[in-house]
């Protein structure tokens, strides 16, 4: 896996352009997922490069501009410009702890909608999202050492 060096070599590779519009809509969107970074700077247990990686991309594909901010600035960017440089992989350590906690929460909330009175269908929706999101992790997101 080649691993970029510069915030400018990574721009190069994943920035690209689109319609005005679309333009528009995804530095909103990716503003929403800025926003619940933000959040996270201050509250202990929310995440904050979670959020910035999907923003990184919204922006990476509509305003260079954004995206460049998204990899220099001083609380997260150093993450999210380690996961571009690194080819947009997990270290296997991360994935690991991400299974353990999508886990640990989809038993939370099917323990919850069993005691909540829920006939089944929320407990089986979760078991399905649980399912096809461990499946993602393990199958589609490429892993580093």
């Amino acid at each position: 896996m080649e691993t970029l060096e510069s915030v400018d070599a990574v721009i190069e590779k994943y920035s690209r352009q689109t319609t005005p519009i679309r333009k528009w809509i995804y530095v909103a969107i990716g503003s929403i997922f800025v926003g619940c970074a933000f959040i996270g700077l201050f509250v202990p247990g929310w995440p904050t490069v979670s959020w910035m990686v999907p923003a990184a991309y919204l922006f990476s594909i509509s305003d260079e501009r954004f995206f460049r901010w998204t990899m220099t600035n001083r609380w997260v960017g150093p993450k999210v410009f380690e996961y571009y440089a690194n080819g947009k992989t997990l270290p296997k350590h991360a994935k690991k702890w991400i299974i353990v906690l999508i886990t640990i929460m989809s038993a939370i909330s099917t323990y919850v909608t069993t005691i909540a009175g829920d006939p089944g269908y929320g407990q089986v929706t979760i078991a399905i999202v649980w399912a096809i999101g461990v499946w993602w992790l393990l199958k589609k997101v490429p892993t580093r050492e």
